[in-house]
Parts: structure tokens; C-alpha cells; sequence
């Protein structure tokens, strides 16, 4: 008695940690000379940047740099900004050694203390939180076939898609750009901000092509005027190759990380600050899916003799829709308390949301941080911080557990302030997202005749059978160690259901 298997891999992407490291940071910063006295602190912002991120051991480590910066008022209400870096270095113990598995930092600000000790210190207590996840390819063993030894088995069709690649690339832009003859020359930068857009991927001989642009908005003092800003919009193009185990078939699934982004004020051949140093390091993580139709094993019995089996129940994910679209944020924010009179600056923070599906709806919600730097009417600058909302929803047209990760990116953002104190706030959110559909199937993953297990003993060739309806013939077949076909051509069947009490002649070989 022996009984063939048939056995086939399918390729997952498994998630061996997962978690969160708390980076401290204090600071007890002194103003260089050239800095004027601190009358107010309007501002305190962490800029956070993972320069590298590896696995050494059994260790996730990830070094990176957190620049904080002052925006303070002087006693002439005039506007400056200064910069303090934080390097740091930080790991996160696994439970084990890893082969081939990649890992993603992504650094996050908790909250950010600061205040003015004197006139030239600044106390500063933050927390920033690193999320280390550590992937990589694995694969599972299923039965999809079996025969030997009179084994019947119950099959079910699925859809899936097939992980054979997770990899990262990670790569650095830079670019000069001239602020323009009739501009302003550059003063001191507020603010840096920069949204990674992917415009085109596609797979050339086995390897990932990436294309897109790295879109920055850097909001910086005039340094001919008082209290005045002006804003720069550059696109940083890339164009990069990703080694990957992909062929022509695959679909590949890219997640953008901006691990750092600066500017800096340069000068031309008049010694004027007219030129900005743009640079950025953008990385990408991606998975790559093989398409695939595959059979499972949902039940097996023998006619013939009596077998183990064993199941587990597992989760098989497709993806079935791609959403690029873009979110419009619109909100009248009260900053009536603050009094402000004149805007200097608007920043809009990284959007937070939730995502629901429901029906075939898919419901987005979030929050957009605000922050607004103005001038109050006796020209003294004054800060405060709002939230706007957001929603988008669509149709998805989808079975099973639907899931998604939006990646929401700000596009661009305005405000104006009216004579009401209040502020009509707009931002454009561009998301990109991959929706999935996961099914959860009990599988065969194991099958043998115990040893030593004698052939069943049949004491009737021909059984009746009075059914209460609405029974699967697989279950009376079960029952009474036969097949599916014999029942099926025994009583003249179409179908291997039976909808309405009846009498079945049940051969037994």
C-alpha cells in the first residue's frame, strides 16, 4: 500500500519583526555668536533621517541623524532659525539570525519639548520612534494532488499571487537650483518638506526599473526684507534599476521611504545666497508577485484503507486593485485666539488616516497637522498649530478580506487669513495604495497510511440511502468509503449536490 503526493511551493512574504524602538533626545544647545539673543521660541521641528539600516546577527541596527530646528523671535520680533544635529545610533535585538531578509527603518517623532533656559540656551527633550520591520521571501509546502490506495480528495480552485522577491534600494538625489535674479537672495530655511512620487516601474531582464521624482518645497527667510518668506518647488527626477527575481509576468509593488531631505542656501559668483542645495535619500521597498492559479486540498478520505491526514488553515492573498489618485484637503481653521494679522509661514505635517472597507466601499479618513507662523498686528510673531480633515472613499469591486497601506504624499498646500481670524487652509494629498483580498482556507498538508493499517472491511456492495436534502454527494461519499462518480452514475446525476429528500443506491466496491 503506498499513496504518490504531489507537492507545490507558493511564495509568501513573511514578516519575521516587527516593532518599535524609542530613540531619546536631549540637548542643551548654545547659540553660536553670530546668532542673535532669544526673546520667544516659536517653533521647535525634528527633522528625522535613517542614513543606514542592516541586519548584523541577530541585530537590527540603524544609524541616522535627527536635526532639530529653532525657529525663535529676537526683541526686535524679527524671525531666525537655527539648526542642531542629534546622530544617533540604535538597534533592536531579534529573536534569531535572519539569511537574506531586508529590513526597513522608518523614524517617527513621539513629541518634541523645547524652551529657552536664557537668552542664548535651548533646552530640548523629544522621543523618536524607530519602526524596524525585518522581511523577507519564504515558502509553503502544500499538497495539490495525491493518488494510491483508492484516495479521494476534495479540491478548490483559488487565485493568488506568488511572492518571489522582496528587496530594498535605497539611493541618494541632488540638484542646484537658482532662486531667480528678481527673487529675494536666501536668508535663513524654515522649513524642508519632501513627497517621493513613482511614476513608472517596469521589468527589463529580470531587474526593476523605478522612475519618478522626488517632489520638495522648501520654505525660506528673504534676506533682504524682514519677516518675509518665500517658497521654492523643485522636482528631484530619478532613475533607477533594482536587482530582483522577477520575470516579464510579475507585478511589483514599490513603497517610498524620503530617509532624509535638506537644502541648503549657496552662493554665487557675487558671494549673493541665490543658488539652494537640494538633496535627498529615497528608499524603496519592493515586492514583486507572480500571478498564479493553484488547486488546494480542502479533504481527503480513502476508499480503501484508513490514512492520517492533517490540515491548517491558511490565508492566500491576490491583489485586485491599484488606486492613484488625488485627495483634496479643504478647512477653514479658527486662529482667532493667536491673533494673527499677516501669515509668514505654512507647514503641512505627514497626513495620518484609517482605512475601512465596507460593502464595496472603501472609506479613508485623517488628519492633516497644520502648522501657521503669523504676525500679529503690532508686527510680533505668533504661532499655533491646527489639524484639518480629510476623507476620500471609492467603489472596490472585491470578495474576501480586503486590505490596503495607503501612502498618502502632500502635494502642495496654501492658506490665506481673512479679517475674522480665521485661516481657509487647502492641501493635495496624492495617495497611491495597493488594495488585496485575503481568503482563508483550511489546506492538506499532510497525508500517509499509518503502518500497519489493513484494507477496510466492506460487508455490502449496495447500500440505500434516504437523504434529508441539501447534502454535498462528497459527504455521503465520505460516508460510506465510496466515490463522488460511482454515486453520480449510479443514480443518473447531474450534479454532485442533491437539493431535495430522496433515496440514493450507493455502490460500495
Amino acid at each position: 500500500m503506498s499513496i504518490e503526493l504531489t507537492t507545490r511551493s507558493i511564495g509568501r512574504e513573511v514578516t519575521y519583526f516587527n516593532n518599535f524602538v524609542e530613540q531619546s533626545v536631549d540637548c542643551d544647545i548654545t547659540l553660536p555668536d553670530y546668532c542673535p539673543d532669544i526673546m520667544r521660541i516659536l517653533k521647535c521641528t525634528l527633522y528625522n533621517s535613517v542614513v543606514n539600516s542592516k541586519i548584523i546577527g541577530d541585530r537590527a541596527t540603524a544609524d541616522g541623524n535627527v536635526k532639530i530646528r529653532i525657529v525663535y523671535a529676537d526683541d526686535k520680533n524679527r524671525i531666525f532659525c537655527y539648526d542642531h544635529d542629534f546622530p544617533f545610533s540604535r538597534y533592536a535585538e531579534l529573536n534569531k539570525t535572519y539569511d537574506n531578509a531586508t529590513v526597513v527603518c522608518r523614524a517617527k517623532t513621539e513629541y518634541a519639548n523645547c524652551r529657552a533656559v536664557s537668552k542664548r540656551r535651548i533646552d530640548v527633550h523629544a522621543v523618536v520612534s524607530l519602526h524596524f520591520r525585518v522581511a523577507a521571501t519564504d515558502t509553503q509546502g502544500i499538497i495539490s494532488d495525491a493518488c494510491g490506495d483508492g484516495i479521494q480528495l476534495r479540491k478548490k480552485g483559488i487565485e493568488i499571487d506568488d511572492v518571489t522577491a522582496v528587496v530594498t534600494k535605497c539611493f541618494e538625489l541632488s540638484q542646484v537650483e537658482n532662486v531667480g535674479e528678481n527673487n529675494a537672495g536666501i536668508g535663513k530655511v524654515i522649513d524642508v518638506s519632501a513627497s517621493p512620487v513613482l511614476t513608472e516601474t517596469r521589468i527589463i531582464k529580470g531587474k526593476i526599473l523605478l522612475k519618478g521624482e522626488l517632489c520638495m518645497r522648501v520654505i525660506y527667510n528673504a534676506d533682504d526684507k524682514e519677516n518675509e518668506t518665500c517658497c521654492l518647488n523643485c522636482n528631484l527626477p530619478f532613475n533607477e534599476i533594482a536587482e530582483a527575481n522577477v520575470t516579464d509576468g510579475c507585478r511589483v509593488d514599490v513603497s517610498l521611504i524620503v530617509n532624509n531631505a535638506n537644502a541648503e542656501p549657496k552662493t554665487d559668483n557675487d558671494g549673493d545666497y541665490r543658488y539652494m542645495n537640494l538633496g535627498g535619500e529615497v528608499c524603496a521597498k519592493i515586492t514583486a508577485y507572480s500571478p498564479q492559479s493553484i488547486k488546494v486540498v480542502s479533504d481527503a478520505y480513502s476508499t480503501d484503507v484508513e490514512i492520517e491526514t492533517a490540515y491548517q488553515q491558511m490565508e492566500f492573498s491576490k491583489f485586485i486593485h491599484y488606486c492613484n489618485d488625488t485627495v483634496m484637503c479643504k478647512q477653514t481653521l479658527d486662529v482667532s485666539a493667536v491673533g494673527g494679522q499677516k501669515l509668514y509661514s505654512c507647514v503641512a505635517g505627514k497626513p495620518d488616516c484609517i482605512c475601512t472597507f465596507e460593502d464595496d466601499k472603501m472609506y479613508l479618513k485623517g488628519k492633516l497637522p497644520v502648522s501657521l507662523i503669523m504676525l500679529d498686528a503690532d508686527g510680533a510673531p505668533v504661532f499655533c498649530e491646527r489639524e484639518a480633515d480629510f476623507e476620500y472613499n471609492r467603489t472596490i469591486d472585491g470578495t474576501g478580506r480586503l486590505s490596503c497601506t495607503p501612502q498618502l504624499e502632500i502635494g502642495g498646500c496654501s492658506c490665506n487669513l481673512s479679517s475674522d481670524g480665521k485661516a481657509d487652509f487647502r492641501a493635495e494629498i496624492c495617495l497611491n495604495m495597493n488594495v488585496f483580498s485575503t481568503v482563508s482556507e483550511k489546506v492538506l498538508v499532510s497525508l500517509s497510511v499509518p503502518e500497519g493499517s489493513a484494507k477496510k472491511n466492506k460487508k455490502a456492495s449496495l447500500i440505500l440511502c434516504f437523504t434529508s436534502g441539501n447534502e454535498s454527494l462528497w459527504d455521503i461519499a465520505r460516508r460510506y468509503d465510496t466515490t463522488v462518480e460511482d454515486i453520480m452514475h449510479e443514480n443518473e446525476l447531474s450534479t454532485d449536490y442533491v437539493e431535495n429528500k430522496t433515496m440514493l443506491m450507493i455502490p460500495v466496491k
